[in-house]
């Protein structure tokens, strides 16, 4: 059986897929006529227009689908500055692949997103997913993902060329002094108008360069002592991923959710994200989760759809 190919799916600019992000979230717990349940996806930065563009997937009730519950630790506010700088140091300590090993970025990665609407959130299976984006100039890229709407979703994957998407190199082009950084931030945000609180949309902006982009140390340094200066954020320790790996939190909470990157608690290694209500809503109690996601890989190869070795 030949893989089926979904159309040319042009890129989204990565602040403005954010700002739809930032409304999306935004409206979750938010009081509302709930007549079908609904997907809610956390999409790669700049590369899925159809899908973040409508904010949602509407599909019928999936019968394997089921709430997850986890416990609503307490968030530790005095250790978050500590954290934050030690893993900044950490970072700039990192190697970094050097320009001759490829023209594109690879990343593998897994998670699961919750239906939301009619009743409590109920989270999909977990599935991989993966992403190949340049490097240095902007051009194509590729997705590949299982379809959600096939019967045979768990066999047959969605493969989507990817136009004009954003370079990475253009995605970590960051301020690497962290006031320098938080400031362009916070104007974004003030650009944008409408969406989270200036302290919560930088905090899901550094998440999202985070999650699926190849960073160099000394930008990466940047991001975590950018995150330490925002009000609120917090240690949540022994939280699990998508792939059943436990580490320590970085989390942010707003509007009844709190968003956590997780980190290996010993290498500070990224290893992914978690997303859950803290206080009982319309879409479930406390502690249902609305996302949880891993990354396995990242890599440089050299053309897009060449995998690295797992």
């Amino acid at each position: 059986m030949s893989e089926p190919t979904a159309p040319h799916v042009p890129a989204l600019p990565a602040m403005r897929r954010q700002a739809l992000r930032h409304h999306l979230m935004n409206e979750i717990g938010r009081p509302a006529r709930r007549p079908r349940r609904m997907l809610v996806l956390a999409p790669a930065a700049g590369v899925l227009t159809a899908v973040v563009a409508a904010g949602v997937v509407t599909q019928p009730w999936a019968p394997g689908s089921a709430p997850l519950v986890v416990a609503v630790a307490p968030g530790e506010h005095a250790g978050a500055t500590m954290l934050l700088n030690r893993m900044a140091e950490a970072a700039v300590d990192k190697p970094v692949p050097t320009s001759g090993e490829g023209e594109y970025v690879y990343i593998r990665s897994q998670g699961a997103f919750a239906e939301v609407g009619d009743g409590p959130a109920r989270l999909q299976p977990v599935r991989e997913r993966e992403l190949w984006i340049p490097r240095y100039e902007r051009g194509e890229g590729l997705l590949r993902e299982p379809r959600f709407d096939v019967p045979l979703a768990e066999v047959i994957p969605r493969q989507s060329r990817l136009d004009d998407v954003t370079p990475n190199a253009a995605l970590v082009d960051l301020p690497t002094d962290p006031d320098a950084l938080l400031t362009k931030l916070y104007r974004e945000r003030e650009q944008r108008g409408r969406g989270n609180s200036r302290d919560g949309a930088a905090f899901t902006a550094i998440g999202d360069v985070l999650r699926e982009s190849l960073v160099p140390p000394q930008t990466s340094a940047a991001l975590y002592r950018a995150a330490a200066k925002i009000p609120g954020v917090e240690v949540v320790r022994g939280v699990t991923d998508a792939a059943g790996r436990r580490g320590i939190a970085v989390g942010h909470t707003e509007l009844d959710k709190r968003d956590e990157w997780i980190f290996d608690e010993r290498t500070f290694e990224y290893l992914g994200e978690r997303s859950y209500l803290v206080a009982d809503t319309p879409d479930g109690p406390a502690g249902t989760v609305l996302g949880t996601t891993a990354v396995l890989q990242r890599a440089v190869v050299s053309t897009v759809g060449e995998r690295p070795e797992r």
